[in-house]
């Protein structure tokens, strides 16, 4: 795991990534051993997203899932994010040579390992909003607007890691979207416990 310094160094250098500035990419560890250590950003992600399930089971479930206690509704939970989270990943590393991301699939996977950290801790204002206010209309238009606001910051740290590759960043984050949503579906049909 890296020090609370490093997290943080590595959060800075994937927000200079959102906002379009390539120097972004030298306050990332981009060495073997870098992008290994990229994955533990799945762990300091881990806070804000299980509250993300905990606004969802508390305020959105419609109704108790039948037969299943909270460890198996909460696992079904961590298995389609975090499967959801590699799938992608998996997918471009298998495909890099093919694609000619050979030489950017390093800085692609440390990059958006820890901008997907930094998103996850950005929404966490939007699920605690969600467990004190409940769901409504203004808490759903809310929704909205920080799912595309994502999505777009993402596409820019893609584009920026990659050498401004507009087409490319497009392409990976709609794998990440698509990916996530495959995710969904396949742990609900594992699982039989509904997440969205």
């Amino acid at each position: 795991m890296p020090s609370f310094d490093d997290v943080l160094r590595y959060f800075s250098g994937a927000l200079l990534l959102m906002s379009g500035k390539s120097e972004g990419l030298r306050r990332l560890d981009l060495s073997a051993d870098g992008f290994w250590q990229s994955f533990s950003a799945i762990v300091v992600a881990l806070p804000p997203i299980a509250l993300s399930w905990i606004e969802y089971e508390a305020i959105e479930r419609d109704a108790p899932v039948a037969e299943a206690g909270p460890v198996i509704i909460y696992a079904a939970h961590a298995l389609a994010d975090v499967t959801g989270w590699l799938l992608p990943i998996i997918v471009l590393m298998l495909a890099a040579r093919h694609i000619g991301y050979s030489k950017k699939i390093v800085p692609l996977v440390v990059a958006t390992n820890w901008g997907g950290a930094l998103l996850a801790w950005a929404f966490a204002p939007y699920w605690l909003l969600l467990l004190l206010l409940g769901a409504s209309e203004a808490t759903a238009l809310l929704g909205v607007i920080v799912s595309f606001a994502s999505i777009g910051l993402t596409v820019r740290l893609i584009y920026v890691a990659t050498g401004k590759d507009i087409g490319g960043a497009f392409a990976v984050t709609t794998l990440m979207v698509v990916s996530s949503l495959v995710s969904y579906g396949a742990v609900m049909d594992l699982t039989g416990v509904p997440l969205v």
